[in-house]
């Protein structure tokens, strides 16, 4: 039996280029690399491509883990990610800012985006800027009393179509889709970070930013109100 028992796999995406990853997520320990690089590009990815390179890359992972890989996260450079920002505003008449009515904010500017974008699946959603009672903040304060709240959001989304023929590619392998990250967002996070892209994605899905709300396929809930990041119902 292998010892890679904890393990993340990455697929990042871009026209330039494919590459898969497999590092140990207790240490960051590459296990496995490949990488397939495109001279002759377009700005689009060729899915033919991507099946020839994952069936070629999946068996050998597997090999080597002796396990089955269960789910993926992708590292996606592409111009068809677009942002909508929005700023959505609460009246609290100088009461303590509750876990219960942050998630409700959230989950409403959360609604406005999916019903303007319906075609549309968001990617990334960051509070920006929290104005409480006209004063910025980058992060939100502590035992917080206010008259009123907004929140600066930016929602980081990909059309619907192009993320369902990524998981159609890679259902092929019984593997599931886990996160999808942008790398554009990525680079913008960590500006003055020397780390490498593979790094950098997994401190995101990990909740580096803790004004980022996480995505997930679960009842709408806060697990703390100064968690590093906040789940949602997707």
């Amino acid at each position: 039996m292998n010892s890679h028992s904890n393990f993340k796999t990455f697929l990042v995406l871009s026209p330039k280029k494919f590459q898969i990853s497999v590092v140990d997520e207790i240490n960051y320990k590459q296990i496995y690399k490949q990488e397939k690089i495109f001279e002759n590009y377009l700005n689009k990815f060729d899915l033919n491509f991507l099946d020839t390179f994952l069936e070629k890359n999946i068996f050998r992972i597997e090999k080597i883990l002796n396990k089955f890989i269960k789910n993926i996260n992708l590292v996606i450079d592409y111009d068809d990610f677009f942002s909508l920002k929005i700023s959505i505003k609460k009246n609290y008449n100088y009461e303590l800012v509750e876990q219960n009515k942050l998630t409700l904010l959230l989950n409403e500017a959360r609604d406005l985006c999916k019903d303007t974008f319906k075609e549309n699946k968001i990617i990334h959603m960051i509070i920006e800027n929290y104005n409480i009672d006209n004063v910025n903040y980058d992060n939100l304060p502590q035992n917080l009393k206010c008259n009123h709240i907004s929140l600066d959001i930016n929602f980081i989304c990909l059309p619907n179509a192009f993320v369902k023929n990524l998981e159609k590619n890679i259902n092929k392998y019984q593997i599931s889709l886990n996160r999808i990250v942008s790398v554009n967002y990525i680079n913008n996070l960590f500006l003055d970070r020397n780390l490498d892209l593979i790094k950098m994605a997994q401190l995101v899905i990990e909740g580096h930013n803790q004004n980022e709300v996480e995505l997930v396929n679960k009842k709408t809930r806060i697990n703390g109100f100064f968690e590093r990041f906040f789940h949602f119902f997707n």
